[in-house]
């Protein structure tokens, strides 16, 4: 009977002194202790707070647990702040992350997407594979089934949990047969993906305006018009996707156009070097503050998906114009940039490693460290 006592106790104590909650709106330092400490001491409690870590701010959705003489604030996985109710001095507790270089690996049968799901990796990770072949491959139309990818990433840890992404050091892309490998390198003011050659992946023009959708119709000089149900020439790419969905500038540029017309919708057109142009018609709106005669960096947003002007369904008509005349985006190659020749030993070695895992058959070297 004593020991169902003392147990009894101990579940009382743990459920009574320390009470984990969740930051509400409106919550706030004072309304959370305003019954266990004076207004005086709470003000003296916030400025150590702040002294402690200026940045700080309690936000609705960040829990905490009281306890008798102590709140502790779990601002995040890797970081609890200990407010001590007794003394007024606040504590910083930073739990250590550790980094582990992972090779994961995975076959396309539907969507990129869909393959790194299968191997049991997020979203974030396709998204941010994605980023670095946008030069090289259209996800709109270059996916075939088969496609392999490999990609040598950090891994992030602490307290033994997995807690995100780092850098990705390298990747392979296999598409339609096609051996694309990209190195991680960054040195002075380079830093980007770049093949064994040391030619980058990045070009001047991103291969379409969109990370993700579906081609519904191609660059033709006769086209039956959906609309107008005429044929004439179509100078550019639909790619739809939902109304709403951001459209990013292929290249560096300047907004020469901002305006909207009865076959355009809304749209924008692109002023870029060498005599470029690209255009993107039937937005539903623009980016908010975009301007005619600002400067857009390639990847930035201009506008979002819509159906305005002549359209049966939400796409955007992507079109790039050279001297004056229309070519075939889906043709059109960008010109690629490489590392200067002093970078080229230092490319090498850096970068050894790397395609050392890549290289590799053996791929539970990340399980084993974990482990040590």
């Amino acid at each position: 009977m004593k020991k169902f006592y003392t147990i009894i106790f101990l579940f009382y104590s743990i459920f009574s002194f320390a009470n984990t909650l969740t930051v509400k709106n409106g919550d706030s330092i004072y309304s959370i202790l305003n019954n266990k400490l004076t207004p005086k001491e709470i003000l003296v409690l916030n400025k150590n707070l702040k002294k402690a870590d200026p940045k700080f701010v309690l936000k609705k959705g960040i829990s905490y647990t009281l306890q008798p003489s102590k709140m502790i604030i779990h601002d995040s996985f890797t970081k609890d702040i200990i407010l001590d109710l007794n003394s007024l001095q606040v504590k910083i507790i930073k739990y250590p992350v550790k980094k582990i270089d992972t090779v994961v690996s995975g076959t396309i049968n539907n969507s990129l997407f869909t393959a790194i799901k299968s191997i049991g990796e997020s979203d974030e990770l396709a998204v941010r594979l994605a980023e670095i072949y946008e030069w090289e491959i259209d996800f709109f139309k270059d996916i075939r089934p088969g496609d392999q990818f490999t990609i040598v990433v950090e891994k992030l840890f602490c307290k033994n949990k997995f807690i995100g992404y780092g850098k990705i050091l390298g990747a392979d892309f296999v598409n339609n047969g096609r051996l694309i490998r990209a190195l991680y390198f960054e040195e002075k003011n380079i830093r980007g993906f770049f093949t064994p050659e040391g030619k980058s992946l990045k070009k001047g023009f991103l291969k379409a305006p969109l990370k993700f959708g579906r081609i519904t119709s191609t660059f033709k000089l006769k086209r039956l018009h959906p609309v107008l149900k005429t044929y004439r020439p179509h100078y550019g790419v639909d790619y739809a996707a939902p109304t709403g969905t951001p459209v990013h500038a292929t290249a560096d540029g300047i907004v020469a156009k901002r305006s909207y017309s009865k076959a355009n919708g809304y749209y924008i057109k692109l002023k870029h070097n060498n005599g470029y142009y690209t255009y993107y018609l039937h937005f539903s709106r623009f980016k908010k503050g975009l301007k005619i005669g600002q400067y857009v960096k390639q990847g930035d947003i201009i506008g979002y998906v819509g159906m305005t002007g002549y359209a049966t369904g939400p796409h955007v008509d992507y079109r790039i114009m050279k001297n004056g005349k229309f070519i075939n985006p889906l043709r059109f190659k960008s010109p690629t940039k490489t590392l200067p020749k002093n970078l080229r030993l230092s490319f090498r070695e850096k970068t050894e490693y790397v395609e050392a895992l890549l290289n590799s058959t053996y791929y539970k070297y990340a399980k084993l460290q974990l482990l040590q």
